[in-house]
């Protein structure tokens, strides 16, 4: 409640000024909040009352329209009891406090302004017969009209100078089963008139025998008041959720809070199976929210609030549960939280492939699949991969395993020398300052693809490839992403030859797709059963995105995948394998014609032979100068 403080000038302090701090209980306790009616008491059960509240209407400025004096729905002046009252005691000068569960400004009777429900505290205690003699004799009610707006109360067989006196007016005769009386005038036979609380229960001569009804003093103030009561309840969530929380909830999400009003004074409620908690929303279209009351065995009320998001559009609604009949005084009788439509924290969808692969063994280790065959592949340095131009002509802006200081590869053509652009590196001169964690490291998200330096390794042919998609959210189990989330699938660096050979088609997704097909530029797919065929080499880098229009925020997920050892590229295989039969026809042909004409085939032997025989020596020629010098010799 705060401190209420006091703050006065005094000239015998050095600040000038004295303070005094005023206990807020204390006024709360203290403060009297009844007026001057008088009320009529009607039991209705042997814990439960009603307190009606008199109203005395001016007939005489209505003598013209004696139709409307006679109206039973004659509106009476407006009730001095609110709403705010419910929740306070009821105290009577005789004796007996009640608490009011409910209030009603209005009455259906003419003569009473309003009327509240209060449970018994403490017994009421009526006039004894002692002070009211009278108590001791039967009591004749005569309805003289059929509305039966005033009654005449006569006691029989009391002289009449003993009987209905002023003291008696304001007045309640209370008939426990029975209509109540309010004693509004008198008649000179000592009898009185009165104003029942129910006139349909009365019959035109009706008898109460002595000892069923009581005189009740509640004619005005000083004969009742109203105040704050103690602490009598108290009110515990059991889900955990704190006081004045912000919860956020997803579309088509249902959460469920439950609450538990008990007596904190370890007293018991009178009534069986009460409501005592009620529950108020600021802005009640916004989620559905619906209420389930439940009892334990010790007849403690349980509320059961389940939030259902049923629109796709932010919006917030405040949940106010409380108990109306809690006094001021209690600290625990109300219970506010706020529930946000949006996206709920930490939400997002992932890839698990059939094998999971963790964060350390994707960055330190080398797993391998049951025959043996790595799982990663280790991306060069400034990586691009191919586009449909072909392999070494690189086209995409994003670079893989990036490092300023060394030289991109594949930069032949003018068209791959103006794309690539870094993006963690963007300014650094080296690797070791992009600043590449661990976590940058296993994103498989293109922003960070400077610092992705390994792929998941698929060998050549990839078909019907699943894509295992998973919803994930903090402190909640992770669960198959499924419809209505609808995703779409792009390759990040426009590469063709891929295609969707698998999905799940359900009627669901066709509606979707002839809904959203003006929208949407790509096709979209149930996640059930995805599957992706790849018709090329080296890496694929995949983004998968829920369609706009199911949940509240961008669900996106990338999977990058690397094809190793795939064929040569065309049109180099068929040369490849063209030559080759070329080769091996004209080999067939040229052994069968050697055959076919009587040729030797050439043996081991005689190629031994062929290659020891002796080279021929070459020696100088002899010329007619030289024959005659060496006659002269």
């Amino acid at each position: 409640m705060g401190i209420l403080m006091a703050v006065q000038l005094d000239k015998d302090k050095a600040s000038g000024f004295s303070y005094r701090v005023i206990e807020i209980d204390h006024l709360i306790t203290k403060h009297e909040m009844g007026f001057d009616k008088p009320l009529a008491l009607q039991y209705t059960t042997d814990h439960t009352v009603l307190l009606h509240e008199h109203a005395v209407i001016n007939d005489h400025a209505n003598e013209n329209n004696r139709q409307r004096r006679n109206n039973p729905l004659t509106v009476a002046p407006a009730s001095l009891f609110s709403p705010d009252h419910v929740g306070k005691v009821i105290y009577f000068s005789d004796g007996g406090m009640v608490v009011i569960t409910e209030v009603f400004r209005t009455h259906y009777l003419r003569g009473f302004s309003g009327v509240v429900v209060g449970e018994i505290l403490e017994p009421i205690k009526g006039a004894s017969l002692n002070a009211e003699p009278m108590q001791s004799y039967d009591l004749l009610v005569k309805k003289e009209e059929p509305e039966g707006l005033i009654v005449t109360l006569q006691l029989k067989d009391l002289d009449p100078s003993q009987g209905f006196n002023l003291s008696h007016m304001g007045k309640a005769v209370v008939a426990p089963g029975f209509s109540s009386y309010l004693i509004t005038g008198l008649l000179p036979s000592g009898s009185a008139l009165a104003k029942p609380t129910m006139p349909a229960l009365v019959l035109p001569l009706t008898s109460h025998r002595a000892g069923e009804w009581l005189l009740f003093h509640s004619a005005g103030l000083g004969s009742w008041g109203m105040k704050e009561g103690p602490c009598r309840h108290a009110l515990q969530s059991l889900n955990g959720v704190r006081n004045n929380a912000l919860v956020r909830i997803n579309v088509r999400e249902a959460l469920n809070f439950t609450f538990k009003a008990f007596m904190s004074d370890y007293s018991l409620s009178m009534v069986y199976h009460k409501k005592f908690m009620r529950v108020v929303l600021t802005n009640p279209l916004a989620i559905r929210v619906t209420a389930r009351h439940s009892w334990d065995d010790t007849n403690n009320h349980m509320l059961t609030l389940t939030a259902f998001s049923h629109l796709c559009k932010k919006a917030t609604t405040t949940v106010m549960v409380y108990i109306p009949e809690a006094s001021l005084l209690c600290r625990s009788s109300s219970f506010t939280f706020t529930l946000q439509n949006s996206c709920p924290e930490g939400l997002q969808i992932i890839y698990v492939s059939q094998q999971p692969i963790s964060d350390h063994e994707w960055i330190y280790t080398d797993p391998v699949d049951h025959m043996d065959n790595k799982r990663l592949f280790n991306l060069p340095v400034n990586y691009r991969p191919p586009s449909q131009l072909g392999v070494s002509i690189p086209t995409t802006d994003n670079i893989y395993n990036a490092d300023p200081s060394q030289p991109r590869p594949r930069q032949h053509y003018p068209i791959s020398k103006d794309s690539g652009r870094y993006k963690q590196c963007a300014g650094k001169r080296s690797a070791e300052e992009c600043g590449c964690t661990d976590g940058l490291k296993v994103s498989p998200l293109a922003i960070n693809s400077d610092c992705r330096q390994r792929v998941l390794r698929l060998t050549f042919p990839v078909t019907d490839f699943n894509i295992t998609l998973f919803l994930r959210r903090t402190n909640h189990a992770d669960r198959p992403l499924c419809s209505p989330y609808f995703v779409t699938v792009t390759e990040v660096n426009n590469r063709t030859s891929w295609k969707v050979t698998g999905t799940h088609a359900t009627p669901t997704m066709d509606r979707m797709r002839q809904y959203l097909k003006d929208s949407l530029e790509n096709n979209l797919y149930n996640p059930e059963g995805l599957q992706i065929s790849l018709y090329g080499s080296e890496l694929f880098h995949f983004r998968i995105s829920v369609i706009p229009g199911v949940v509240l925020c961008d669900l996106v997920e990338e999977v990058q995948i690397y094809v190793d050892e795939p064929p040569l590229a065309f049109p180099t295989q068929h040369l490849v394998n063209n030559m080759a039969a070329i080769i091996l026809g004209g080999l067939l042909l040229f052994g069968f014609l050697l055959i076919y004409n009587g040729v030797a085939m050439p043996t081991k032997r005689s190629i031994k032979t062929l290659l020891k025989k002796r080279k021929p020596t070459i020696s100088p020629t002899r010329t007619p100068t030289s024959t005659t010098i060496q006659q002269h010799e």
